[in-house]
């Protein structure tokens, strides 16, 4: 019998424990965060749902600080484990959604809901690949450990206290990448620029808000400002939306402040050329009229210097390596409030061949007159590399090849995932190259006919790891 088969009749129950966990909504909450609840009670809540899942189906698991949970088949004494590594945390649900993003639907064969494509969708699909060999009872002699982080939207501070508590396993993968294998990922490092926010004359620039994240391309931008005016300032808004028809926005005039929002469209930060950046549009826009001071400085930057540069090229850091691709550029968040501080957070995504240091030496050398404090966020990565020889590469594009009757070369990612913590790790779906990229996106899914596929897929690949 075909893997395929074998998990189809899985499907129902796969999808009726999926929902309990979309329905959570297991954002970093900084309101809840406590000793006890270090990224929020939703994020608890979440672990606690998936050891419920754990013992109703007969797993060994436990919990790490209440930062990751772990579940396991297999020898409990084996030397050696097989990990799979992934996350119950999500993104913001921002704007632009047509349905509730945290009660999920089923439409036209494709299953919608936060989480659903980043990753909520493969983690249970990684469960049902492992329940699949616990229903069989197959015996393995290594152990299967899946772990669940809570925090790689944001810090990464979970799966290394994990490790140290645990340990490192032998090898894994992680399902937050995708298909066939991703042996190599970028590095990933946001660069924070932080500056005062004065700004006086005839144009006053009150309040500029783009983005939640660094990793994310902000899908809606909101400005405040004092103009001459304001009636001149909504027909030139509207006459510059029109020129760019994935653009939409709304003006408000409120005494004398007239108040912009500005609409693009969001996607994952490690693929900006998915988006088009509310914040730098917004900003772009903003830069031809008469602005003073820190604002000034703040739009030229914003608007002007990584505006539509997705390749870093006006801050002297293109680059390309042969076997990693380019770096790029996300501007994630953009900050500017009268009189208090301004932020701007960059995300960079790039290849063996660059460092944080070069990165931070051409922000600075870029900024012109903007008076910006450069600084390194905490929580990057360095690139990483597993040789194509490796045996965890082989084994799963020889899985991958064999049951979707294609072959493909390996090959490396903007994305970053926890598989990139392991020595021997690599992402290994559970996005299939004929589909749409909708992670951190509105209205994100997953076809639902992946959601077996790829249970399958991941079942032969540990049993071929693990046996």
């Amino acid at each position: 019998m075909e893997w395929a088969d074998r998990t189809k009749p899985y499907e129902a129950d796969l999808i009726q424990d999926l929902n309990q966990i979309v329905k959570i909504p297991s954002i970093l909450d900084p309101n809840t965060q406590t000793e006890l609840t270090p990224f929020g009670t939703d994020m608890v809540r979440a672990l606690a749902k998936m050891e419920e899942l754990a013992a109703r189906d007969g797993f060994r698991y436990g919990r790490v600080d209440n930062m990751v949970t772990w579940i396991e088949y297999g020898p409990a004494d084996a030397d050696e484990t097989v990990a799979i590594l992934t996350h119950i945390d999500i993104v913001p649900a921002g704007d632009g959604w047509l349905r509730d993003p945290f009660k999920p639907e089923i439409l036209g064969g494709l299953y919608f809901g936060r989480g659903a494509a980043d990753m909520k969708a493969d983690l249970m699909s990684a469960y049902y690949a492992m329940k699949y060999l616990s229903d069989h009872e197959i015996k393995l002699t290594r152990k299967i450990r899946l772990i669940i982080g809570t925090d790689e939207e944001n810090g990464w501070r979970d799966l290394p206290r994990y490790f140290e508590q645990e340990g490192e396993p032998t090898m894994g993968f992680s399902p937050d990448g995708a298909f066939p294998v991703v042996n190599g990922e970028k590095a990933f490092q946001t660069v924070q620029l932080r500056f005062p926010s004065v700004s006086t004359g005839d144009y006053i620039l009150r309040r500029f808000i783009a983005g939640t994240r660094p990793n994310v391309v902000p899908g809606d931008a909101r400005a405040r400002v004092v103009v001459p005016e304001p009636d001149e300032m909504v027909h030139d808004f509207e006459q510059y939306l029109a020129q760019y028809p994935f653009l939409s926005g709304k003006t408000e005039i409120k005494g004398q402040e007239l108040r912009l929002l500005l609409n693009g469209v969001q996607a994952h930060g490690a693929y900006p050329q998915d988006g088009e950046n509310a914040g730098t549009y917004l900003a772009h826009f903003l830069n031809r009229y008469a602005f003073a001071d820190d604002a000034k400085t703040f739009l030229q930057f914003v608007g002007e210097t990584v505006h539509d540069d997705i390749g870093a090229e006006n801050l002297g850091l293109r680059y390309h390596d042969d076997t990693m691709g380019d770096l790029t550029l996300n501007v994630g968040v953009m900050r500017f409030s009268l009189n208090g501080q301004g932020t701007i957070l960059l995300n960079f995504r790039y290849p063996q061949g660059v460092n944080v240091q070069a990165v931070m030496t051409q922000v600075q050398r870029h900024l012109g007159d903007f008076k910006a404090m450069v600084e390194v966020w905490p929580g990057g990565m360095e690139p990483h590399l597993v040789p194509e020889t490796d045996e965890l590469v082989g084994v799963l594009s020889m899985v991958y090849a064999k049951q979707t009757g294609m072959f493909m070369n390996p090959r490396t990612s903007n994305g970053g995932s926890y598989a990139r913590l392991l020595k021997r790790g690599v992402a290994f779906g559970g996005q299939f190259p004929d589909v749409p990229v909708t992670s951190h996106q509105a209205n994100e899914s997953t076809p639902v006919a992946n959601l077996t596929r790829s249970m399958a897929i991941f079942a032969e690949a540990l049993l071929k790891l693990a046996q």
